[in-house]
């Protein structure tokens, strides 16, 4: 009865039971996951943000608040960059579904450090009747100093690169090599992905930081991804040619033994490589030269604001840090219409490109209207 809701969606006469079956299994997984990431990064922020004021007030000096945030949020997305890069070996030597439950297995115990550490340093979970002395009275975070975020927040990132880059991976061991079947299926999860993440940044930010605090607001995380890690185990991989390629792949690593470092170092010289064509391919054709103007600075502006100006804006004007996951949650709604969209007009605009020039020129459009409004507010 489950499967047959697919065809609300059009999905039913597409997709054949089994590959229903293993569609619904990992849907069901990443909301689970969606929800635990946006629980973990909505906290951790807006902790980061809180406890660097509060230092900032204890001894009082000059509030580099944003600085420090900026540099952890920085630090942890080029730690999921050597996480995707880490992937890459261990997917051509054991199966998928393994090593991205494995993955956030361990994404899961990273996020659970920082409770850890909160904890014996003699933190606890917001008292119900908690009422702050000043603004920047948090007495029940834990005694450490707040620059250990940075690193346990990298090792995180590290873990978070790693299951990115992974589950993209599932889809074609779900469907095969089918890309009508792909685009379908890629647009249909990402209505769910960002269901989830809607869902998780509202809750987050007006239910679980309100009652336990930015410090223990993310103790559902690891539960949701041992939970996540545990269903995704069940999903079959279907025979097809991409499958049976990455059987021959790695029967032939296992065979030649090739060093697990040494497969690492080709992955980022094959990295490196591709950024290199890319830039060539980019920069000396006039069809694609637009793409850098367009699409990478208004996908970093999109993140820019998102990531950084979203703190700042719920902090100094809203007055609380965890509204920026209120933000956030607007983000993520805007997000699911774009899913909406491409999965019900995926039939009529076949081409890519002209999806990545729309959503180009929309990123761009909205990042200048925010970043205009945000200097007027400051102004």
């Amino acid at each position: 009865m489950v499967l047959e809701r697919f065809k609300l969606f059009g999905a039913s006469a597409l997709f054949t039971t089994l590959e229903k079956r293993n569609i619904l299994i990992y849907i069901i997984g990443i909301m689970l996951y969606k929800f635990g990431v946006e629980a973990f990064n909505g906290a951790i922020v807006t902790l980061a943000t809180n406890r660097y004021d509060q230092d900032a007030y204890e001894t009082v000096t000059l509030t580099r608040t944003f600085q420090s945030v900026g540099l952890l949020i920085g630090l942890n997305q080029a730690s999921q960059c050597i996480g995707s890069m880490l992937i890459g070996p261990l997917i051509k030597r054991c199966r998928t579904q393994m090593v991205l439950s494995a993955t956030i297995f361990i994404f899961a115990l990273s996020t659970a450090i920082f409770m850890v550490v909160d904890v014996i340093t003699g933190g606890s979970i917001k008292p119900k009747n908690f009422v702050a002395k000043h603004k920047n009275d948090f007495s029940y975070y834990g005694d450490y100093r707040t620059d250990i975020i940075i690193p346990i927040y990298c090792l995180s990132g590290v873990t978070f690169g790693m299951v990115e880059s992974i589950r993209r991976v599932i889809p074609a061991n779900i469907v095969g090599d089918n890309i009508v079947k792909l685009r379908k299926m890629n647009a249909l999860v990402h209505i769910f992905y960002e269901i989830a993440g809607v869902s998780g940044a509202l809750t987050t930010a007006l239910v679980l930081i309100p009652h336990l605090g930015n410090n223990h607001a993310f103790i559902i995380t690891p539960v949701l991804f041992v939970t996540s890690g545990l269903i995704w185990l069940f999903i079959h991989s279907v025979q097809n040619k991409t499958n049976i390629d990455d059987n021959e792949i790695s029967s032939h690593v296992k065979k030649t033994k090739v060093n697990y470092f040494k497969a690492i170092a080709l992955t980022l010289f094959s990295f490196l490589q591709s950024i290199y064509t890319g830039a060539k391919i980019v920069f000396t054709s006039r069809k694609f030269i637009w793409l850098f103007a367009v699409y990478p600075l208004a996908v970093y502006s999109h993140r820019y604001i998102e990531n950084s100006i979203a703190p700042q804006v719920a902090q100094r004007f809203l007055q609380h840090s965890d509204w920026s996951q209120i933000l956030v949650g607007g983000s993520n709604l805007g997000e699911l219409f774009g899913a909406l969209f491409v999965f019900y007009f995926n039939d009529t605009m076949k081409s890519p490109i002209l999806w990545v020039r729309l959503d180009a020129l929309m990123l761009f459009v909205i990042c200048i209207i925010s970043s205009n409004w945000i200097c007027f507010s400051c102004w």
